[in-house]
């Protein structure tokens, strides 16, 4: 038990200390991460999302070691892309059900409505038309291959903390695809 004075003395020095404000929190909230260098993959939008992940994983996953640790963060940073392929949708699909509506845009005319003046603001998209074409066309392709990256990362983690916990663990089988003709015999 903590005597009288030792607790008076915590309280007074609790008050000296610690990170209180927005940029000492910005910078300690990495301080338990040990690797991190699949951090730089990420926005200054993302950090808080991203951290979150890592965070949540970790206590999940309770890595040991560097392997297990940049697993964690594989997994983490392909969520996240998997995230943003998501957003990019998510973006287009409000831009195209509520569309921006001018007054030359309608059917009918309207003698009190000057020539294009705003009838309904409709969705503004946080990123232009153009953007969302372009992140769509991109990341669409590739989101199977992150997928397949996501679930490598967990397949190979779990393999991993196995490994460490004395578990017998079966060899992954391998096929390499690009050396097998079109009916399975060997080129």
């Amino acid at each position: 038990m903590v005597s009288a004075k030792q607790l008076k003395a915590n309280r007074k020095n609790a008050q000296l200390g610690g990170v209180r404000g927005p940029k000492g929190k910005a910078i300690s909230k990495y301080n338990a991460q040990k690797h991190g260098i699949l951090r730089i993959s990420v926005t200054d939008y993302e950090k808080e999302f991203y951290s979150q992940i890592l965070e949540d994983l970790a206590t999940q996953y309770e890595p040991q070691g560097i392997i297990e640790q940049i697993l964690i963060e594989r997994i983490a940073i392909n969520y996240l892309k998997l995230f943003r392929v998501q957003k990019a949708e998510t973006e287009y699909i409000k831009s195209v059900l509520h569309p921006r509506v001018t007054s030359s845009d309608m059917s009918f005319a309207i003698q009190s409505l000057a020539n294009d003046e705003v009838v309904s603001e409709g969705y503004t998209p946080k990123i232009g038309d153009d953007i969302v074409e372009k992140l769509s066309n991109i990341y669409s392709r590739y989101e199977t291959t992150i997928e397949n990256r996501l679930f490598r990362a967990l397949h190979e983690l779990e393999r991993a903390q196995r490994l460490r916990k004395g578990e017998k663990i079966f060899q992954p089988v391998t096929i390499d695809v690009n050396k097998m003709g079109s009916f399975g015999e060997s080129q």
